[in-house]
């Protein structure tokens, strides 16, 4: 009697709903929900997501007439099959996901990991920083050019901020005395591998002149095809794309705000003093060796084209951004986007396609979509290949997600529930006392 009261519901009456899958043993069996979407409440689970049971499962509930879901094409040919009228309704949220992957995927074939663009007015003064040597054999030098000059100590102490006493001691070193220009360990490995690199090109280069196929060279070098067809681009760079990403760590929300303190000549214990009153829980001196990396950066830059004029924006940043507003992501400025976007229109036309895909979504304006497909299509970008195609042939359920407020966002709901549920059955649960135990919550909620 307990079991027939938990399923007591009127099957007629239910006529708009949603469904999704959900996993009952993660990557081996799943189950499918459905959900009420003109109240909320769960309707049923099954313990499957087969076609045939589904099809058994939708047919038990006569009348219904709108369904929400995913892009799945097992769920959407159930449908077809157990009610040929009923309306379809693409989700928004992973219509809106599946074109973020797509545009994401283009982001990292098109950019390696630190991106030059021209120089921003803000970050001038970083770059300045960065790009001026400062090592203990210039500082020497430079006191002793300004001391031969007949400057006073307090002009080469307000030159060269170094202190009384090391300007002394500066102004009576000897030749012999000051230290030789130095690479550091790191600098000197970047550059070999970097040689060796354009050592290896050069030869992939020097047997396609010679009239070698991609396939000959692969096969005389050992080299992949897409790797020689990378040493052949036109736009090739030897450096690694991924070369100086930084990673987070917990001096990461403060990098600009110590670079901008460092240019201004702020101490390395002042600057550590002010950020550990905002969380910063390092030590000086990886302060002292961020600082020095980076220069190192801007120094194996150099050799770019214009290189005094650019400066480097990560990539991440600008993924961030399809996620995220402009103003929540601290990282990068409206200049230095407004810069990559005319480094790279079509990264521009993305962004303003995705913006435009959100607003058509919400707008109740199914006809801007086929001109959006259109402009989209026109790209020509293989990344947009597959989530365009998808969306063509299943264009009448995207078209109705235009045009209907139904969506799936109660069915991820109750799946958080029922996640929930079983974690607090874990172990002790048959998927029947699960069904019984979601279902008896909802009768709860809703009496």
């Amino acid at each position: 009697m307990k079991k027939k009261s938990l399923l007591s519901i009127n099957k007629e009456s239910i006529e708009a709903i949603c469904i999704d899958d959900f996993a009952i043993k993660k990557r081996k069996s799943y189950g499918t929900l459905m959900i009420d979407l003109t109240d909320g409440k769960v309707i049923d689970p099954i313990e499957s997501r087969e076609k045939k049971d589904v099809v058994s499962w939708l047919s038990l509930f006569p009348n219904i007439e709108f369904v929400s879901r995913d892009g799945s094409p097992t769920y959407a040919a159930a449908i077809r099959e157990a009610h040929p009228e009923a309306h379809h309704i693409s989700d928004r949220f992973h219509l809106v996901k599946n074109l973020t992957d797509a545009i994401t995927l283009y982001l990292y074939s098109v950019l390696s990991g630190r991106i030059i663009i021209p120089l921003t007015k803000e970050q001038h003064a970083m770059n300045l920083l960065l790009t001026t040597k400062s090592s203990r054999r210039d500082k020497i030098l430079w006191v002793k050019a300004l001391a031969s000059q007949g400057r006073t100590l307090q002009e080469i102490r307000s030159q060269t901020r170094c202190s009384f006493q090391m300007i002394r001691k500066y102004m009576r070193m000897h030749e012999e005395e000051i230290p030789k220009e130095s690479v550091d360990q790191r600098g000197q490995e970047h550059k070999k591998a970097v040689q060796k690199v354009i050592g290896r090109a050069e030869a992939v280069i020097a047997l396609r002149e010679k009239g070698y196929s991609i396939r000959k060279i692969a096969d005389e070098t050992g080299y992949t095809m897409k790797t020689i067809n990378n040493y052949l681009a036109s736009d090739f760079n030897p450096v690694h794309g991924q070369y100086g990403v930084q990673r987070n760590g917990k001096l990461a929300p403060f990098r600009n705000e110590v670079i901008a303190l460092r240019s201004k000549g702020t101490t390395y214990k002042e600057i550590y003093t002010s950020i550990c009153k905002k969380g910063y829980t390092g030590s000086e001196a990886a302060i002292r060796q961020f600082i020095a990396k980076e220069k190192r950066l801007r120094s194996d830059l150099k050799d770019e084209e214009t290189a005094d004029a650019t400066e480097i924006v990560e990539r991440k940043w600008l993924v961030k951004l399809l996620y995220k507003p402009l103003d929540k992501v601290k990282a990068i400025s409206s200049e230095q986007v407004k810069n990559v976007f005319q480094k790279y229109p079509v990264i521009e036309t993305l962004f303003r396609l995705l913006g435009e895909f959100k607003g058509i979504l919400q707008s109740g304006k199914k006809e801007a979509l086929h001109k959006w497909i259109s402009e989209a299509e026109s790209l020509k970008l293989k990344e947009l290949v597959s989530f365009l195609n998808g969306m063509k042939k299943d264009i009448e359920a995207v078209e109705n997600a235009c045009i209907l407020s139904y969506n799936n966002g109660l069915a991820e709901r109750s799946i958080n529930k029922l996640k929930t549920i079983k974690r607090i059955m874990y172990g002790r649960n048959s998927f029947e006392l699960l069904r019984n135990k979601l279902l008896l919550l909802e009768a709860r909620k809703f009496n």
